[in-house]
């Protein structure tokens, strides 16, 4: 079973975002995510990923500190400031920086609209990229 680790900066967007997609599409792997920094998960990422169909009551914001000892088949970094960390980052036989834009401030009507984009995006570029993992 392949294992795989997202890491941005607060583990509150991105990772917690690409962690939810990863386990809506590859249920049966181990996957985890972390951030750089202590931070807390967003109520809008819990919000459209239940939309996706997770069971998002496990969810909780990790930093890199929290997470057990152990070698990953991926990590993938998904900012700029979690990338510049790289050699805080625990062991992995293949490192991905990809990159994706945090959502923006809620303006409109639709307060989710950016959240979903990135859940799309996430969701588009893993079927592409994550299948098949080492």
């Amino acid at each position: 079973m392949p294992s795989v680790l997202f890491i941005c900066t607060y583990n509150s967007v991105r990772s917690q975002t690409a962690e939810g997609v990863c386990r809506i599409l590859h249920p049966d792997w181990n996957i985890l995510s972390a951030g750089i920094a202590r931070g807390t998960i967003s109520p809008r990422v819990i919000r459209i990923l239940e939309e996706a169909g997770l069971d998002c009551s496990g969810m909780y914001a990790k930093h890199l500190t929290d997470l057990p000892d152990q070698e990953y088949d991926a990590i993938i970094v998904l900012c700029e400031n979690a990338w510049q960390a790289r050699e805080h980052l625990p062991k992995t036989k293949q490192l991905i920086y990809h990159q994706v834009q945090s959502p923006e401030p809620w303006i409109g009507d639709d307060e989710l609209a950016d959240y979903r984009r990135l859940r799309d995006e996430l969701t588009d570029w893993m079927k592409k990229t994550l299948h098949p993992l080492p």
